[in-house]
């Protein structure tokens, strides 16, 4: 395997500066997509896929380097007050949506008091703050209860996507809304045609803000239902991009080796995916930290990393990634142990019920072997175990509602611990209805004080050391069964040109990808 080395000149001089001759004007690029989104509009849905759709047409007000650094979106400056609770954003000019109408401080109003609501992962950001308003045309004034230091990680497109106040703004409805079949974005790319279980295309938006771009025709998103598939798919050129995360993971080496393949493990620096499984603890015997501790010391993640994701994962220690601000390598994690796990179990108030795990299978064949693993070992250790598999709606309706034992998930940890982390361990967002935020329904006081106070801290090194108390914590306390932090590299052939450019990968806005002849 051979890694492509990417140079990103993303809002510098020199990226302004590169030669338009560089980039071909034209062409259509093909790219793997699974699961079929539910919506083309951004916020609608949580699933990755979606966002890697949504983001082609629609924008946030920031994107993100590589090394997490915040970059100009539909925002072209920003400042935060001397008291850390005043937020302001100069928007750029000169922007529209794709029905024509003018972009404005309006529609950036209009977003956040809709994905306050809508989107889970503005759940720990938003109630901190007090006041959205439109302080000038082209000027927003955040004003928050408390410093919210992750404010502009926050605010991304997975976070708050900008969407139009003419359509979304007063009372209009948003998941309902009968102008959903025909998104507006300000994005470089608007929706032409929707084949379900086919295909999604989408054209070039030929008033985008950005001059020249994009230099892409058209792009296809081809919906193809199994992994197998999708590798014959790309081998043949019917694709021109996949992810790892939608092909049988021992297939990416042999894919990478063809003619004409390249891969980057590159563009997912921002979300630093975080395999788990969701464990109820609010039912017995899930209740018991002893009975959640053996789970985790029942999981061989050597073997999982190895085995199951062919080496394309990081065992995990505990709730913040390698890869995430604020990760403490000194916390201690759960090394498989089968002979703690059993004493665990016996100690615990286990009493020999069947438990169920749902398997996340939608997310491939993968995942279906690690539930036939995890339930064989389980059993090893004394718990008795079983599958209940369903399709994703069922899946996500029984995480929302909280009817179930176990459940395999991974979740982005979106760069910062405020916005991927938080949510998923505090007591605030333990309840039901999301399928997403503290499905565990965990809650510790003591978690809860190491977590506010570290989200609002300004200071970078109090702020640390208050992650890592949290850290330390909740991996004592046990919530979920960590199991791995996912890799996912990127296949393309290399007719593709500037197809990873910054942190955000494949759900960022291909404006600048183009198709060299």
């Amino acid at each position: 395997m051979h890694i492509f080395k990417l140079i990103i000149a993303a809002g510098t001089a020199m990226g302004l500066a590169m030669s338009a001759s560089a980039q071909q004007q034209g062409g259509t690029l093909k790219v793997a997509l699974s699961p079929e989104p539910p919506s083309a509009v951004a916020g609608v849905s949580g699933l990755g896929a979606a966002e890697i759709l949504t983001s082609k047409m629609f924008e946030g007000l920031f994107t993100y380097g590589f090394d997490l650094t915040v970059l100009p979106g539909l925002a072209a400056s920003w400042e935060t007050s001397d008291d850390n609770l005043t937020f302001t954003v100069q928007l750029k000019p000169d922007v529209r949506w794709h029905d024509g109408e003018a972009f404005d401080s309006a529609d950036v109003v209009t977003s956040f008091n809709v994905m306050a609501a809508a989107n889970p992962n503005l759940a720990v950001i938003a109630p901190q703050v007090a006041s959205v308003e439109a302080t000038g045309p082209l000027e927003v004034t955040f004003s928050l209860k408390n410093p919210v230091p992750a404010l502009a990680h926050g605010l991304s497109l997975g976070g708050m996507p900008i969407i139009p106040d003419h359509i979304y703004g007063g009372d209009a409805p948003f998941r309902d809304n009968p102008a959903n079949d025909t998104p507006v974005g300000t994005g470089p790319f608007k929706l032409a045609e929707w084949e379900k279980g086919n295909f999604i295309k989408l054209v070039r938006n030929d008033d985008y803000h950005v001059d020249g771009q994009p230099y892409l025709n058209e792009l296809f998103f081809v919906i193809i239902p199994d992994s197998q598939g999708r590798s014959v798919a790309f081998e043949q050129g019917a694709i021109d991009v996949v992810s790892a995360s939608n092909l049988e993971l021992f297939d990416v080496e042999r894919l990478a080796a063809l003619d004409g393949a390249q891969i980057t493990d590159k563009g997912w620096e921002f979300f630093s995916p975080h395999a788990f499984l969701w464990v109820n603890n609010e039912k017995a015997p899930f209740d018991d930290p002893n009975f959640r501790r053996a789970m985790n010391f029942a999981m061989d993640k050597d073997f999982i990393r190895d085995v199951v994701f062919s080496g394309l994962s990081t065992p995990t220690k505990g709730p913040i990634g390698s890869k995430t601000r604020f990760f403490d390598d000194q916390t201690e994690g759960y090394a498989y142990d089968a002979d703690k796990a059993r004493e665990l179990v016996k100690a615990s108030n286990y009493d020999g019920r069947e438990i169920q795990l749902m398997p996340a299978s939608f997310l491939g064949s993968s995942w279906s072997r690690l539930a036939e693993y995890q339930v064989q070992a389980f059993k090893d250790v004394g718990i008795n175990a079983s599958l209940n598999s369903m399709d994703p709606g069922a899946f996500l309706k029984r995480l929302g509602d909280r009817d179930y034992d176990l459940a395999q998930m991974y979740l982005y940890q979106r760069a910062d611990p405020a916005i991927g982390v938080s949510r998923n361990f505090l007591s605030i967002a333990a309840k039901a209805g999301s399928p997403w935020n503290n499905v565990a329904m965990y809650k510790d006081a003591e978690t809860d004080t190491l977590l506010n106070g570290a989200d609002g801290e300004v200071d970078n090194a109090k702020r640390a050391d208050l992650y890592s108390q949290a850290q330390r914590r909740i991996a004592d306390q046990a919530p979920v069964v960590w199991l791995g932090e996912l890799q996912f590299p990127t296949l393309y052939k290399d007719k593709v040109k500037n197809l990873i450019t910054n942190g955000t990968g494949l759900s960022s806005n291909f404006a600048d990808v183009y198709i060299e002849d």
